[in-house]
């Protein structure tokens, strides 16, 4: 037997048995994950948020993208480069993961901190989260591991009010406060997905 030969066999032997051991990954529906518990997205895992009918809300465990900028000249996340960014480079990564038709498109609140309403809300697929469900949800999005602050979509106040250039930001540990929208922070992504897909678990939250 060639050289040659040998080698395609054994290599052809490890594909097998990697083939065999991803049909071996335990599949759970989405629906039946409680919040805070972490499944595969592809690569990455993400943290269930929220269980609502049909809809799963979830979020990245840990960063998609870090040191991003959320625009140079805007807080409004409409037209923001973090938004297009998004929905350009990570957005293909989560459809090619769970499907296009899985992914939920929804409305969200672009309503600032102090509740003034200057921002006209926007229509998405894949998102950076809002002030309130920052709040919402601290106790499971809150991670002295992620390294770094990380985006919201949310304007801290208005221009008339003296904050034109700021929007609500999270440090790992669950704070929240505001900084310039020409910083650079992370990116953990924020989707809801239809929740009878089949998903594998991943790591402890």
């Amino acid at each position: 037997m060639s050289k040659a030969l040998e080698l395609a066999k054994e290599l052809l032997k490890v594909l097998n048995e990697e083939n065999a051991a991803k049909k071996n990954i335990e599949q759970y529906q989405l629906s039946t994950l409680e919040p805070e518990e972490v499944f595969k997205v592809g690569e990455h895992d993400f943290i269930v948020l929220e269980q609502m009918e049909g809809q799963t809300a979830v979020i990245s465990k840990e960063f998609m993208a870090k040191g991003k900028k959320f625009d140079e000249d805007t807080r409004d996340y409409n037209t923001s480069a973090i938004r297009k960014f998004i929905e350009s480079e990570i957005q293909p990564v989560i459809e090619a993961a769970v499907g296009s038709e899985n992914l939920v498109e929804h409305e969200v609140e672009l309503t600032s901190v102090d509740m003034q309403k200057e921002i006209n809300n926007c229509k998405c697929k894949v998102r950076l989260i809002t002030f309130d469900e920052a709040r919402k949800y601290n106790d499971l999005i809150a991670d002295k591991n992620i390294g770094d602050w990380w985006w919201t979509c949310t304007p801290w106040s208005t221009k008339e009010r003296g904050w034109e250039y700021s929007l609500a930001v999270v440090c790992p540990s669950g704070g929240i406060k505001y900084n310039y929208y020409n910083y650079g922070f992370g990116v953990r992504p924020v989707c809801i997905l239809k929740s009878n897909i089949f998903v594998s678990k991943g790591g402890e939250k």
